[in-house]
């Protein structure tokens, strides 16, 4: 089977980019498959950054509109040209703001296979406050309802979306996972810390994102003071970049905490690991309700005590006190903190999980998640075929 690849957040800075790069390598590991990724390489696009009033632009109605559009124009006339160079039997897209670009594929390839790979709606985040949005959700469900099959990492996502268009053998849903050779426990860890700069004799909170405002880090901030007002021998350690570094580490001056909390910003994913080793505590204290963060997959591999979000995806995976403590939201975090550094005996009961370890390794691999997809595509080329 020939498959092409449509990913634009293969070349981003954000979560969608490990799940492409994840996912892409487990197809090239296929030998049934003949594999091509588009883009190839990254287009260049004019970007707006670094200044007060193009951030104000981005959140103007009127300019989310004409961005939309934009994204539904770029790389088009490419993956149309690769499409008919190639001439694969499926399409895999990993979704961006682009669904347009669904029908118009459809009329060029009418009897081509569309996957899609939907992380979420973007009128949920960056275009959140655009213009004539309700409209546009409606565009946005008639797009997918032309897929073949569209993929989702959670169920209010799935139903969201879709909403009265849900056909729940063609709207699937299929976690994220992990890749258990890049993310393990480390017994030996002092030397990490001793690496970066990190007290070895400390117990150490520690927080992997991108640092936007939905992600409510502020809030952690404020309960971690509290947290180190009773524990002074707490850090917490912050590791990743976005638009609300500079708020939050002057939100940290402003708290007094400034000694105790480590920005440690952007890096490269393949040294999380060690990063994630120096940790005690691992945070993921907030997320949207469609999310399936990925974040606590790696948690989990590396064998942390956990805080995650009281979201569906977390909940159909891990259970509460067994696998992670599942938050009950940001009035009771100081107290789940606490417990967990007060009650060694929990802490070290959900750090050496290895029934958790063992789900996560049949179940919630990049590769058991690259098989469920290749499963669902398998299973509805027959049943098109078969009609």
């Amino acid at each position: 089977m020939k498959l092409l690849y449509y990913s634009t957040a293969y070349y981003s800075d954000h979560g969608g980019k490990i799940q492409a790069i994840e996912f892409y390598e487990q197809l090239k590991k296929n030998q049934n498959l003949s594999v091509r990724l588009f883009p190839e390489k990254k287009q260049r696009v004019q970007s707006l950054k670094n200044s007060s009033w193009k951030t104000r632009l981005k959140k103007n109605s009127f300019f989310q509109l004409v961005s939309f559009y934009r994204r539904n124009e770029q790389y088009l006339k490419g993956i149309i040209h690769s499409l008919r160079d190639f001439q694969p039997d499926v399409l895999v897209m990993q979704m961006d703001s682009n669904f347009l670009q669904i029908k118009k594929i459809k009329k060029e390839f009418p009897n081509l296979f569309i996957c899609t790979q939907i992380n979420g709606s973007h009128f949920d985040e960056i275009y959140k406050n655009i213009i004539l949005r309700n409209f546009l959700l409606k565009k946005q469900s008639e797009a997918y309802n032309l897929a073949d099959l569209n993929i989702f990492v959670s169920e209010p996502s799935r139903k969201s979306i879709m909403a009265e268009k849900l056909n729940l053998q063609r709207d699937v849903i299929v976690y994220n996972g992990v890749d258990l050779s890049k993310f393990f426990p480390i017994q030996q860890n002092i030397y990490l810390r001793k690496k970066y700069n990190l007290s070895s004799a400390s117990l150490i909170l520690g927080y992997v994102g991108t640092l936007d405002p939905h992600k409510k880090i502020d809030d952690l901030l404020k309960v971690f003071r509290k947290v180190n007002g009773i524990y002074p021998n707490t850090n917490l350690v912050i590791i990743g970049d976005g638009p609300d570094l500079e708020r939050l580490k002057n939100l940290a001056v402003q708290l007094n905490i400034k000694s105790h909390i480590h920005f440690l910003g952007w890096k490269d994913h393949n040294e999380i690991n060690d990063y994630l080793n120096c940790f005690d505590i691992a945070i993921h204290h907030s997320a949207n309700i469609y999310m399936s963060p990925l974040k606590i997959m790696e948690y989990s591999a590396v064998g942390l005590a956990i805080i995650a979000p009281n979201i569906p995806a977390v909940n159909d995976i891990f259970e509460d006190r067994e696998d992670v403590i599942i938050s009950k939201g940001i009035e009771n975090l100081e107290l789940e903190i606490k417990e967990l550094i007060e009650n060694t005996d929990l802490r070290r009961r959900l750090q050496s999980n290895s029934e958790l370890l063992e789900r996560i390794r049949s179940k919630f691999t990049w590769k058991a998640y690259s098989e469920k997809i290749l499963k669902n595509i398998e299973d509805r080329r027959t049943q098109k075929e078969a009609s």
